[in-house]
């Protein structure tokens, strides 16, 4: 995997390295979204976008896993509000042809690599001690001036936790090209809807949670029945661009339910999956990639610490 800078000079490895001292993981981990669960599950497509691409994994009922995780580092509080991630695997004869990598949030929160490394790093220092939060108000104003789009970030209201898994929306940041037949493409966002409905957590309830519930609470609730989601795709208007994952698309921008991931249980090869890397830039035949930044960047980002996290688990078996 190359390691080249994208337009702020900052490279996949020096960005995991900036992450790696602000959210500091154990050997086995993700650098972020490192205390997460895998799921087998299926997805049924609708037929809805069948016309507009030839994608087979989107046109035919196909295996998949999903990964649920929380935003931040292996010790993180769900009870918290921040990031929650859900990643989809499409898989072909129990082999990956395509990945979805979504989350709470409605868009990235920055413009480019470096923006989105110094956000990381800033969080991190608010969260810290009284010195800690001290010390990053430098950091903070240089970030509003440089990075302005990130104030939406940090001085807009921010959303309540999720209660579930189960209840949260998650949107697919980036955009992608559909492409059908006759090689016609269409630029697309996707989102993955609770069949629930979404639900935050209620603060007196989260008094009583530990602060790792949600993986327990959606193993519960399996128990009981598949947890579904409708994958639907929102398609861009001429006007709408595709390299800004930091601006949401109009609302009435036309939407069509692609299908519906039907989460069923515990994955049985969960140790394998949790080693792999859900990589946004995975599609198949049908399906394109967009000239994002953000988008080549996350991906050669997440090789490298899977990278990272291969050698160093690897170290650590060799001494026990």
């Amino acid at each position: 995997m190359t390691n080249h800078p994208v337009d702020d000079g900052l490279t996949p490895s020096a960005a995991i390295d900036r992450i790696e001292a602000a959210v500091p993981p154990r050997a086995q981990d993700r650098r972020l979204h490192a205390r997460g669960a895998v799921y087998d599950a299926r997805f049924v497509p609708s037929g809805e976008i069948a016309n507009r691409t030839i994608a087979t994994h989107l046109r035919n009922e196909t295996p998949a896993v999903v990964r649920f995780s929380n935003g931040g580092n292996f010790d993180a509080d769900d009870r918290a509000s921040g990031v929650r991630g859900m990643a989809v695997k499409f898989l072909a004869d129990g082999h990956p042809v395509a990945d979805l990598v979504a989350a709470n949030t409605a868009t990235f929160p920055a413009r480019t690599p470096e923006g989105f490394v110094a956000l990381v790093e800033l969080l991190s220092k608010l969260q810290g001690g009284p010195l800690d939060r001290l010390l990053a108000v430098p950091k903070l104003l240089s970030i509003l001036v440089k990075h302005p789009e990130i104030g939406r970030v940090l001085l807009g209201k921010k959303a309540k936790p999720p209660a579930s898994f189960a209840t949260t929306r998650f949107n697919g940041l980036n955009a992608f090209f559909l492409v059908d037949a006759d090689g016609q493409r269409q630029a697309f966002r996707y989102r993955l809807l609770p069949e629930l409905g979404e639900k935050p957590l209620d603060e007196e309830q989260a008094r009583t949670l530990p602060h790792d519930f949600l993986i327990a609470e959606l193993d519960q609730r399996l128990r009981q029945g598949p947890v579904v989601f409708t994958l639907k795709f929102q398609f861009a208007a001429p006007a709408d661009s595709t390299t800004d994952p930091t601006i949401a698309w109009p609302e009435q921008r036309t939407l069509l339910p692609a299908g519906q991931i039907i989460v069923t249980s515990r994955s049985a090869d969960e140790e394998h999956w949790q080693q792999q890397v859900f990589d946004p830039t995975r599609v198949a035949a049908g399906v394109e990639l967009s000239d994002d930044p953000i988008l080549a960047f996350r991906a050669r980002a997440y090789a490298v610490s899977a990278q990272r996290r291969q050698r160093q688990t690897e170290a650590v078996s060799e001494t026990q």
